[in-house]
Protein backbone atom coordinates (compact mmCIF):
# COMPACT_ATOMS: atom_id res chain seq x y z
CA UNK A 1 0.00 0.00 0.00
CA UNK A 2 1.36 3.25 0.69
CA UNK A 3 0.44 2.52 3.48
CA UNK A 4 0.73 3.23 1.98
CA UNK A 5 0.73 5.45 1.57
CA UNK A 6 0.82 9.25 2.21
CA UNK A 7 -2.28 13.75 3.37
CA UNK A 8 -4.45 16.80 3.48
CA UNK A 9 -4.16 20.35 5.34
CA UNK A 10 -7.66 20.82 6.66
CA UNK A 11 -10.75 18.19 7.14
CA UNK A 12 -11.67 15.61 4.32
CA UNK A 13 -13.85 13.93 2.17
CA UNK A 14 -17.73 12.62 2.66
CA UNK A 15 -21.62 14.19 2.16
CA UNK A 16 -23.73 16.21 0.50
CA UNK A 17 -24.46 16.79 -3.26
CA UNK A 18 -22.71 15.83 -6.39
CA UNK A 19 -21.12 16.87 -9.18
CA UNK A 20 -20.89 14.18 -12.39
CA UNK A 21 -22.11 14.45 -15.68
CA UNK A 22 -22.51 11.85 -18.53
CA UNK A 23 -20.03 11.97 -21.15
CA UNK A 24 -20.05 15.26 -22.17
CA UNK A 25 -17.81 18.10 -20.69
CA UNK A 26 -18.08 18.30 -16.64
CA UNK A 27 -20.79 21.09 -15.94
CA UNK A 28 -19.64 24.14 -14.05
CA UNK A 29 -21.81 23.68 -11.27
CA UNK A 30 -20.87 20.90 -9.65
CA UNK A 31 -24.81 20.70 -8.21
CA UNK A 32 -26.22 21.01 -11.13
CA UNK A 33 -23.81 18.14 -13.23
CA UNK A 34 -24.75 15.99 -9.85
CA UNK A 35 -28.61 16.43 -10.90
CA UNK A 36 -27.61 15.56 -14.61
CA UNK A 37 -25.89 12.91 -13.19
CA UNK A 38 -28.35 11.42 -11.24
CA UNK A 39 -30.65 11.23 -14.07
CA UNK A 40 -28.68 9.69 -16.47
CA UNK A 41 -26.62 7.24 -14.86
CA UNK A 42 -29.11 4.26 -14.47
CA UNK A 43 -30.21 4.28 -18.00
CA UNK A 44 -26.97 4.54 -19.90
CA UNK A 45 -25.24 1.90 -21.81
CA UNK A 46 -21.67 2.27 -20.80
CA UNK A 47 -20.77 -1.01 -22.24
CA UNK A 48 -17.94 -0.89 -24.76
CA UNK A 49 -16.33 2.25 -23.28
CA UNK A 50 -13.23 2.39 -22.56
CA UNK A 51 -11.44 4.59 -19.19
CA UNK A 52 -8.30 4.98 -17.61
CA UNK A 53 -7.79 4.54 -13.99
CA UNK A 54 -4.55 5.80 -12.73
CA UNK A 55 -2.64 4.35 -9.29
CA UNK A 56 0.30 3.57 -7.34
CA UNK A 57 0.20 -0.59 -7.64
CA UNK A 58 0.65 -2.71 -9.89
CA UNK A 59 -2.35 -4.74 -10.87
CA UNK A 60 -2.17 -8.29 -9.78
CA UNK A 61 -1.04 -10.95 -12.86
CA UNK A 62 -3.52 -13.31 -11.61
CA UNK A 63 -6.47 -12.00 -13.57
CA UNK A 64 -8.54 -13.77 -11.38
CA UNK A 65 -6.98 -11.32 -8.49
CA UNK A 66 -6.96 -8.47 -10.83
CA UNK A 67 -10.13 -6.69 -9.72
CA UNK A 68 -9.57 -4.11 -12.65
CA UNK A 69 -9.67 -7.26 -15.26
CA UNK A 70 -12.96 -8.67 -13.28
CA UNK A 71 -14.70 -4.67 -12.94
CA UNK A 72 -14.41 -5.14 -17.04
CA UNK A 73 -16.72 -8.15 -17.37
CA UNK A 74 -18.62 -7.48 -14.95
CA UNK A 75 -19.55 -3.91 -16.26
CA UNK A 76 -18.67 -4.38 -20.17
CA UNK A 77 -15.68 -1.06 -19.64
CA UNK A 78 -12.15 -1.56 -20.62
CA UNK A 79 -10.51 -0.05 -17.50
CA UNK A 80 -6.80 0.80 -18.51
CA UNK A 81 -4.63 1.06 -15.85
CA UNK A 82 -1.59 3.38 -15.34
CA UNK A 83 1.06 2.95 -12.61
CA UNK A 84 2.83 6.43 -11.50
CA UNK A 85 5.30 5.19 -8.87
CA UNK A 86 4.69 6.17 -5.59
CA UNK A 87 7.43 8.30 -4.84
CA UNK A 88 6.20 10.68 -7.84
CA UNK A 89 2.42 10.45 -7.35
CA UNK A 90 1.21 12.52 -5.32
CA UNK A 91 2.94 15.46 -7.53
CA UNK A 92 2.17 13.96 -10.55
CA UNK A 93 -1.35 13.86 -9.71
CA UNK A 94 -1.52 17.42 -8.65
CA UNK A 95 -0.16 18.06 -12.07
CA UNK A 96 -3.26 16.47 -13.75
CA UNK A 97 -5.10 18.55 -11.73
CA UNK A 98 -3.88 22.17 -11.77
CA UNK A 99 -3.68 21.42 -15.90
CA UNK A 100 -7.16 20.12 -15.79
CA UNK A 101 -5.64 16.48 -17.66
CA UNK A 102 -8.86 14.51 -18.79
CA UNK A 103 -6.54 11.62 -19.67
CA UNK A 104 -7.31 9.54 -16.35
CA UNK A 105 -10.87 9.41 -15.49
CA UNK A 106 -10.84 7.52 -12.57
CA UNK A 107 -7.40 8.51 -10.03
CA UNK A 108 -6.96 6.82 -6.68
CA UNK A 109 -6.60 9.55 -4.36
CA UNK A 110 -4.20 9.70 -1.33
CA UNK A 111 -6.09 11.59 1.76
CA UNK A 112 -3.58 14.34 2.01
CA UNK A 113 -4.54 15.52 -1.43
CA UNK A 114 -8.62 14.92 -1.29
CA UNK A 115 -9.54 18.36 -0.33
CA UNK A 116 -7.08 19.87 -2.11
CA UNK A 117 -7.79 18.45 -5.75
CA UNK A 118 -11.64 19.35 -4.56
CA UNK A 119 -10.98 22.56 -3.99
CA UNK A 120 -9.55 22.82 -6.81
CA UNK A 121 -12.27 21.15 -8.55
CA UNK A 122 -10.31 18.64 -10.04
CA UNK A 123 -12.56 15.67 -8.90
CA UNK A 124 -16.34 15.00 -8.83
CA UNK A 125 -18.35 15.16 -5.35
CA UNK A 126 -20.34 11.66 -5.50
CA UNK A 127 -23.29 11.48 -3.51
CA UNK A 128 -26.06 11.84 -6.18
CA UNK A 129 -24.19 8.51 -7.42
CA UNK A 130 -24.47 7.33 -4.17
CA UNK A 131 -28.22 7.77 -3.74
CA UNK A 132 -28.73 5.53 -6.59
CA UNK A 133 -26.20 2.68 -5.60
CA UNK A 134 -25.84 -0.34 -3.46
CA UNK A 135 -22.91 1.08 -1.60
CA UNK A 136 -23.50 2.05 1.72
CA UNK A 137 -21.70 4.82 3.39
CA UNK A 138 -22.98 3.79 6.88
CA UNK A 139 -21.31 0.92 6.65
CA UNK A 140 -17.91 2.42 6.83
CA UNK A 141 -15.47 1.97 9.40
CA UNK A 142 -16.25 4.83 12.16
CA UNK A 143 -12.64 6.47 10.61
CA UNK A 144 -14.10 6.99 7.33
CA UNK A 145 -17.59 8.12 8.32
CA UNK A 146 -15.92 10.62 10.90
CA UNK A 147 -13.85 12.22 7.29
CA UNK A 148 -17.15 13.75 7.03
CA UNK A 149 -18.11 17.38 7.53
CA UNK A 150 -15.27 19.45 6.38
CA UNK A 151 -16.61 19.22 2.37
CA UNK A 152 -19.82 19.69 2.06
CA UNK A 153 -19.54 16.40 -0.48
CA UNK A 154 -18.14 12.76 -0.65
CA UNK A 155 -15.21 12.82 -3.32
CA UNK A 156 -13.76 9.99 -2.50
CA UNK A 157 -14.38 6.49 -1.52
CA UNK A 158 -11.64 4.26 0.48
CA UNK A 159 -10.42 1.37 -1.92
CA UNK A 160 -9.76 -0.62 1.21
CA UNK A 161 -7.98 -0.36 4.69
CA UNK A 162 -4.68 -0.73 6.20
CA UNK A 163 -3.25 -0.29 9.66
CA UNK A 164 0.21 -1.00 11.50
CA UNK A 165 0.39 -4.04 13.08
CA UNK A 166 3.21 -6.02 15.44
CA UNK A 167 4.87 -8.22 14.08
CA UNK A 168 7.34 -10.93 15.81
CA UNK A 169 9.49 -13.97 15.78
CA UNK A 170 7.59 -17.32 17.65
CA UNK A 171 10.53 -18.87 17.76
CA UNK A 172 13.12 -16.48 19.59
CA UNK A 173 10.09 -15.65 21.84
CA UNK A 174 9.78 -19.07 23.01
CA UNK A 175 13.82 -19.77 23.22
CA UNK A 176 14.19 -16.60 25.44
CA UNK A 177 10.95 -18.11 27.81
CA UNK A 178 8.90 -14.55 27.37
CA UNK A 179 4.83 -15.23 26.81
CA UNK A 180 3.64 -14.66 23.26
CA UNK A 181 2.26 -10.71 22.55
CA UNK A 182 -1.36 -10.26 22.77
CA UNK A 183 -3.61 -7.40 21.08
CA UNK A 184 -3.72 -6.34 24.76
CA UNK A 185 0.27 -5.96 25.00
CA UNK A 186 1.08 -3.24 27.14
CA UNK A 187 3.80 -0.67 26.17
CA UNK A 188 5.94 -1.28 28.71
CA UNK A 189 5.74 -5.37 27.73
CA UNK A 190 7.18 -4.59 24.23
CA UNK A 191 10.11 -2.36 26.01
CA UNK A 192 11.14 -5.11 28.30
CA UNK A 193 10.35 -8.30 25.69
CA UNK A 194 12.79 -6.06 23.43
CA UNK A 195 15.70 -5.52 25.58
CA UNK A 196 15.11 -9.57 26.44
CA UNK A 197 15.36 -10.45 22.84
CA UNK A 198 18.31 -8.03 22.15
CA UNK A 199 21.74 -10.92 22.40
CA UNK A 200 23.85 -12.40 19.63
CA UNK A 201 23.49 -10.03 17.05
CA UNK A 202 19.79 -10.09 16.64
CA UNK A 203 17.98 -6.70 17.86
CA UNK A 204 15.00 -6.58 19.98
CA UNK A 205 13.04 -4.95 17.70
CA UNK A 206 13.64 -3.18 14.15
CA UNK A 207 13.55 0.73 13.87
CA UNK A 208 10.45 2.39 13.38
CA UNK A 209 9.79 3.63 9.83
CA UNK A 210 8.10 6.32 8.78
CA UNK A 211 4.34 4.66 9.03
CA UNK A 212 5.38 3.20 12.77
CA UNK A 213 7.01 6.36 13.89
CA UNK A 214 3.60 8.17 13.72
CA UNK A 215 1.86 5.13 15.69
CA UNK A 216 4.47 5.23 18.44
CA UNK A 217 4.21 9.11 18.83
CA UNK A 218 -0.01 8.89 18.50
CA UNK A 219 0.32 6.29 21.26
CA UNK A 220 2.40 8.23 23.53
CA UNK A 221 -0.73 10.63 23.67
CA UNK A 222 0.26 13.27 20.82
CA UNK A 223 -3.02 14.24 18.04
CA UNK A 224 -0.69 14.70 15.37
CA UNK A 225 -3.44 16.09 12.58
CA UNK A 226 -6.21 18.21 13.57
CA UNK A 227 -8.29 18.02 11.20
CA UNK A 228 -10.61 21.27 12.31
CA UNK A 229 -7.25 23.59 10.48
CA UNK A 230 -4.93 21.12 8.89
CA UNK A 231 -2.14 21.05 11.42
CA UNK A 232 0.54 18.73 12.87
CA UNK A 233 -0.04 18.41 16.66
CA UNK A 234 3.44 17.40 18.37
CA UNK A 235 4.70 17.82 21.68
CA UNK A 236 5.11 15.86 24.78
CA UNK A 237 3.87 12.55 23.09
CA UNK A 238 6.62 12.97 20.03
CA UNK A 239 9.26 13.87 22.49
CA UNK A 240 8.70 10.55 24.80
CA UNK A 241 8.87 8.41 22.05
CA UNK A 242 11.97 9.73 20.58
CA UNK A 243 13.30 9.11 24.03
CA UNK A 244 12.62 5.90 24.17
CA UNK A 245 13.78 4.81 20.64
CA UNK A 246 17.03 6.84 21.46
CA UNK A 247 17.42 4.33 24.80
CA UNK A 248 16.79 1.38 22.92
CA UNK A 249 19.23 2.65 19.88
CA UNK A 250 21.99 3.29 22.34
CA UNK A 251 21.25 -0.06 24.38
CA UNK A 252 21.23 -1.74 20.54
CA UNK A 253 18.01 -3.00 21.47
CA UNK A 254 16.85 -1.01 18.05
CA UNK A 255 19.70 -0.41 15.14
CA UNK A 256 20.34 3.19 14.65
CA UNK A 257 19.09 5.03 11.57
CA UNK A 258 21.02 4.77 8.35
CA UNK A 259 20.85 4.40 4.90
CA UNK A 260 20.50 0.29 5.03
CA UNK A 261 17.24 -0.75 3.61
CA UNK A 262 17.52 -4.44 4.72
CA UNK A 263 14.29 -5.78 6.11
CA UNK A 264 15.51 -7.09 9.61
CA UNK A 265 12.60 -8.76 11.24
CA UNK A 266 12.20 -10.62 7.40
CA UNK A 267 16.29 -11.79 7.77
CA UNK A 268 15.78 -13.28 11.26
CA UNK A 269 17.95 -10.06 12.74
CA UNK A 270 15.34 -8.32 14.88
CA UNK A 271 12.73 -10.43 16.79
CA UNK A 272 9.80 -7.88 16.25
CA UNK A 273 8.51 -5.00 13.94
CA UNK A 274 6.10 -2.15 13.70
CA UNK A 275 5.02 -2.41 10.08
CA UNK A 276 2.31 -1.95 7.70
CA UNK A 277 -0.67 -4.95 7.78
CA UNK A 278 -0.21 -5.23 4.26
CA UNK A 279 3.48 -6.43 4.72
CA UNK A 280 1.58 -10.21 5.98
CA UNK A 281 0.90 -10.81 2.39
CA UNK A 282 4.48 -9.75 1.30
CA UNK A 283 5.84 -12.48 3.70
CA UNK A 284 3.26 -14.91 3.73
CA UNK A 285 5.13 -17.99 3.28
CA UNK A 286 8.37 -16.55 2.23
CA UNK A 287 10.40 -16.35 5.66
CA UNK A 288 12.05 -19.16 7.22
CA UNK A 289 10.73 -18.88 10.76
CA UNK A 290 7.70 -19.29 12.83
CA UNK A 291 6.12 -15.39 12.94
CA UNK A 292 2.73 -14.50 14.08
CA UNK A 293 0.81 -10.75 14.43
CA UNK A 294 -0.46 -8.56 17.16
CA UNK A 295 -2.20 -5.12 17.58
CA UNK A 296 0.94 -2.58 18.19
CA UNK A 297 1.11 -2.09 22.03
CA UNK A 298 -0.79 0.25 23.99
CA UNK A 299 0.94 3.23 25.45
CA UNK A 300 -1.14 5.79 26.80
CA UNK A 301 -3.73 5.34 24.29
CA UNK A 302 -4.97 2.55 22.03
CA UNK A 303 -3.84 4.07 18.80
CA UNK A 304 -3.06 3.76 14.41
CA UNK A 305 -2.87 4.96 11.55
CA UNK A 306 -5.52 4.04 8.98
CA UNK A 307 -3.76 4.00 5.19
CA UNK A 308 -5.43 3.68 2.20
CA UNK A 309 -6.25 5.55 -1.39
CA UNK A 310 -10.14 7.10 -2.20
CA UNK A 311 -11.25 6.38 -5.61
CA UNK A 312 -12.40 9.70 -6.83
CA UNK A 313 -13.90 10.57 -10.45
CA UNK A 314 -11.83 13.27 -12.07
CA UNK A 315 -13.80 16.36 -12.92
CA UNK A 316 -12.48 16.71 -16.30
CA UNK A 317 -12.90 13.11 -17.76
CA UNK A 318 -15.50 12.66 -20.74
CA UNK A 319 -16.76 9.36 -19.39
CA UNK A 320 -17.73 10.17 -16.08
CA UNK A 321 -20.82 7.75 -15.90
CA UNK A 322 -18.64 4.57 -17.21
CA UNK A 323 -15.94 5.55 -14.57
CA UNK A 324 -18.67 5.40 -11.98
CA UNK A 325 -20.07 2.09 -13.12
CA UNK A 326 -16.21 0.66 -12.18
CA UNK A 327 -15.99 2.67 -9.35
CA UNK A 328 -19.42 0.98 -7.93
CA UNK A 329 -18.19 -2.57 -9.06
CA UNK A 330 -14.48 -2.08 -7.30
CA UNK A 331 -16.55 -1.20 -4.24
CA UNK A 332 -19.20 -3.57 -4.14
CA UNK A 333 -18.77 -7.00 -2.22
CA UNK A 334 -16.93 -8.83 -5.34
CA UNK A 335 -14.32 -5.93 -6.40
CA UNK A 336 -13.56 -5.74 -2.19
CA UNK A 337 -13.45 -9.54 -2.02
CA UNK A 338 -11.28 -9.77 -5.29
CA UNK A 339 -8.64 -6.66 -3.55
CA UNK A 340 -8.95 -8.04 -0.44
CA UNK A 341 -7.73 -10.99 -1.35
CA UNK A 342 -5.05 -9.72 -3.87
CA UNK A 343 -3.55 -7.09 -1.29
CA UNK A 344 -4.21 -8.47 2.24
CA UNK A 345 -6.14 -5.55 3.29
CA UNK A 346 -9.51 -5.74 4.66
CA UNK A 347 -12.32 -3.34 2.85
CA UNK A 348 -13.30 -0.27 5.02
CA UNK A 349 -17.10 -1.37 4.70
CA UNK A 350 -17.42 -3.66 8.11
CA UNK A 351 -19.71 -5.98 6.38
CA UNK A 352 -17.51 -7.00 3.53
CA UNK A 353 -14.46 -7.32 5.78
CA UNK A 354 -16.35 -9.50 8.22
CA UNK A 355 -15.93 -12.00 5.94
CA UNK A 356 -12.65 -12.32 6.21
CA UNK A 357 -11.24 -12.38 2.60
CA UNK A 358 -8.65 -10.58 3.48
CA UNK A 359 -7.04 -13.25 5.57
CA UNK A 360 -3.82 -14.24 3.03
CA UNK A 361 -4.02 -17.91 2.29
CA UNK A 362 -0.39 -18.17 1.76
CA UNK A 363 0.25 -17.05 5.43
CA UNK A 364 -0.21 -20.00 7.06
CA UNK A 365 1.72 -19.22 10.41
CA UNK A 366 -0.50 -16.54 11.21
CA UNK A 367 -2.97 -17.61 13.72
CA UNK A 368 -4.23 -13.69 15.74
CA UNK A 369 -6.17 -12.85 12.21
CA UNK A 370 -7.96 -10.52 15.04
CA UNK A 371 -5.23 -8.55 15.07
CA UNK A 372 -5.64 -6.64 11.88
CA UNK A 373 -9.34 -6.36 12.93
CA UNK A 374 -8.66 -5.26 16.28
CA UNK A 375 -5.67 -2.59 14.98
CA UNK A 376 -8.62 -1.09 12.37
CA UNK A 377 -11.17 -0.35 15.52
CA UNK A 378 -8.41 2.08 17.04
CA UNK A 379 -7.72 3.17 13.83
CA UNK A 380 -7.55 7.11 12.80
CA UNK A 381 -6.97 9.39 9.84
CA UNK A 382 -3.42 10.74 11.41
CA UNK A 383 -0.09 11.75 9.56
CA UNK A 384 -1.41 10.45 6.22
CA UNK A 385 -3.63 13.71 6.17
CA UNK A 386 -0.16 15.79 6.14
CA UNK A 387 2.03 17.22 3.60
CA UNK A 388 4.30 14.07 2.85
CA UNK A 389 7.00 16.61 2.98
CA UNK A 390 6.12 17.44 6.66
CA UNK A 391 5.94 14.30 8.02
CA UNK A 392 8.96 13.15 6.35
CA UNK A 393 10.84 16.18 7.02
CA UNK A 394 9.78 15.13 10.73
CA UNK A 395 11.16 11.47 10.81
CA UNK A 396 14.28 13.07 9.23
CA UNK A 397 14.37 14.73 12.67
CA UNK A 398 13.51 12.32 14.29
CA UNK A 399 16.44 9.65 13.42
CA UNK A 400 18.68 12.46 13.68
CA UNK A 401 17.85 12.93 17.66
CA UNK A 402 18.57 8.85 17.70
CA UNK A 403 21.86 9.79 16.03
CA UNK A 404 22.83 11.97 19.39
CA UNK A 405 22.92 14.60 16.64
CA UNK A 406 20.30 16.54 18.27
CA UNK A 407 18.19 16.24 21.05
CA UNK A 408 14.17 14.81 20.96
CA UNK A 409 13.25 18.14 22.29
CA UNK A 410 14.98 20.45 19.46
CA UNK A 411 13.82 17.46 17.09
CA UNK A 412 10.16 18.47 17.39
CA UNK A 413 10.54 21.27 17.49
CA UNK A 414 12.28 21.58 14.19
CA UNK A 415 9.49 19.30 12.87
CA UNK A 416 6.68 21.54 14.61
CA UNK A 417 8.19 24.96 12.99
CA UNK A 418 8.71 23.22 9.52
CA UNK A 419 5.30 21.62 9.28
CA UNK A 420 4.11 25.71 10.96
CA UNK A 421 6.20 27.30 7.96
CA UNK A 422 4.88 24.87 5.02
CA UNK A 423 1.40 24.27 5.70
CA UNK A 424 1.36 27.89 7.02
CA UNK A 425 -0.07 28.76 10.18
Amino acid sequence: MKKVVSFLLAAVMMTGTLAGCGESQPSSSPQAAGSAAASTQASQDVSGQSITITTWNEPSKDDALNMYKQAEKATGVKVNVTVIPESDYSSKLGQMVSTKDASSDIMVVWENDLKNFAEAKGILPLDSYLKKSTIKTSDFIPAVSKLSGGMGATYGLPWCAATEILYYNKDMFKAAGIPLPTNNWKYEDFKAAAKKLTKNGVYGCALPNTQTWWAGIGGAGDKIYDPSNGQMVIGSGAVSFVKDCKEMVDAKVMPAPSSDTTDLFAAGKAAMAWQGSWNVGTYADKLSFNWDIASLPTNKVKYNTLHTGFYTINANSKKQTAAWKVIEYLMGEEGQTINSKASGNPSALKTIAAKGAWKVASAKKVTNWDAITDSLNSGIFGYTCLPSGVTNNAVSKFNSALLGQTTPEEAVKRASDYAAETIGY
